[in-house]
């Protein structure tokens, strides 16, 4: 998925903030847990093996390292603040914003100790309890760049863009080399609809970090809103051959030739990435909806690519979604309704899983439980890949 500004500033201070705390760890910390001191926890350890669970996405697995290292007795006061750092990274937050609460204010600095609790707060969809903690930060001359950056998208999520726009001005004049601030400006004036604005602070983040994808996926993604397919296109490849590795520019590049009903380019795409390495469910999904295009009536490709998705990720509910109208399509209607079922299930504001869902139901004789679902749409019918592409369009012009 296309990483946010604020997704990408947590990243960048999550950096600076873990090296904080490993100063202090070397240094002995003291706020000790300890009540066992002769059986120590090996925290360094047990950090290095959830960051690496992190880059391979295995959020589950690296929760429960740092459910057993929180147990851990003689951990010290940073050490735990770093358990929250953690947490937060693998989507927690109700546990990062505990264990932030559980440590002194000092730990491992007053300002980032409140800038933690702001941000998990923030995840969390309290905005007001952002505002409110990073307001104080303000008001003690304690607020950095990072801090307006979040307080900024905390003002503009509750539509207080009076509020926003002051501070998010203020961060960009301080900071001009400051990328984030060029990418909140522009979330800024997507979220007001001023797209005019938001395409011109674009082009000038993309002609003043040349070397970065980040612009550029932000400037296609608004291109591509806008329903400028061919020039978002230029701005997606562009940002392949900068990150070849990046699955988010080359997933756009193909959902950018997909709309210009270009399904054989993005198919060839899709598979370059795929046999490149890089590993992404997105993309798999996003092969079978080409492979459905081409092929219409051999819907074989389509069910391996799914498969493949599935694997990779089994909450893919565009996956699910799609195997599930297939299956149906085949006359497995069993299978299709488990699928659905449990597509609907993880996302239940997907009108795709619900519509289809509700035919399955339909197919199995089943109309008690397909009238209700059927009575909560619209006559559109829904389409899988759009939902898709709105969400993931959605996460790149918003913080």
């Amino acid at each position: 998925m296309v990483g946010s500004a604020l997704a990408d500033r947590q990243r960048e201070y999550m950096t600076s903030v873990c090296s904080v705390i490993a100063f202090l760890s070397l240094l002995g910390a003291p706020l000790c847990h300890g009540e066992q001191p002769d059986r120590r926890c090996d925290a360094r350890a047990s950090f290095q093996r959830v960051d690496s669970m992190l880059k391979r996405k295995q959020y589950g697995e690296a929760r429960a390292v740092l459910r057993q290292l929180q147990a851990c007795h003689n951990l010290a006061a940073v050490d735990m603040f770093h358990v929250g750092w953690l947490y937060g990274k693998a989507r927690d937050f109700p546990s990062a914003l505990t264990i932030f609460c559980s440590v002194n204010a000092d730990v491992p600095d007053h300002p980032t100790h409140e800038y933690a609790i702001a941000l998990s707060e923030f995840e969390l969809g309290d905005y007001k309890s952002t505002i409110k903690v990073l307001r104080a930060l303000r008001s003690k001359d304690l607020c950095t760049a990072k801090c307006s950056d979040l307080l900024g998208v905390a003002y503009s999520k509750l539509g207080l863009y009076q509020d926003a726009y002051p501070v998010l001005a203020e961060n960009f004049q301080k900071n001009p080399t400051d990328l984030f601030a060029y990418l909140n400006l522009v979330t800024f004036f997507v979220d007001t609809g001023n797209f005019a604005t938001a395409d011109e602070i674009a082009s000038r983040a993309v002609a003043a970090f040349p070397r970065n994808t980040e612009p550029l996926m932000m400037r296609g993604s608004l291109k591509m809103y806008q329903g400028r397919l061919e020039s978002a296109h230029n701005d997606f490849a562009a940002a392949v051959r900068l990150s070849p590795r990046d699955p988010d520019a080359h997933f756009f590049v193909a959902l950018s030739d997909y709309n210009q009903e270009k399904f054989a380019d993005a198919a060839s795409e899709l598979r370059s990435a795929i046999g490149s390495g890089i590993v992404d469910p997105d993309l798999h999904y996003l092969l079978a909806e080409c492979a459905i295009r081409l092929n219409p009536t051999k819907p074989h490709d389509a069910l391996v690519e799914l498969n493949r998705a599935i694997e990779i990720d089994t909450k893919s509910v565009s996956a699910r979604t799609l195997r599930g109208k297939l299956l149906l399509q085949g006359g497995y209607r069993r299978e299709a309704v488990a699928d659905l079922r449990l597509a609907h299930k993880m996302a239940p504001d997907s009108r795709s899983a619900l519509y289809n869902l509700a035919r399955a139901y339909s197919a199995l004789g089943k109309a008690e439980e397909a009238k209700p679902l059927f009575a909560q749409l619209s006559a559109k019918t829904p389409d899988v890949l759009s939902e898709l592409s709105d969400r993931r369009l959605k996460t790149a012009l918003n913080p």
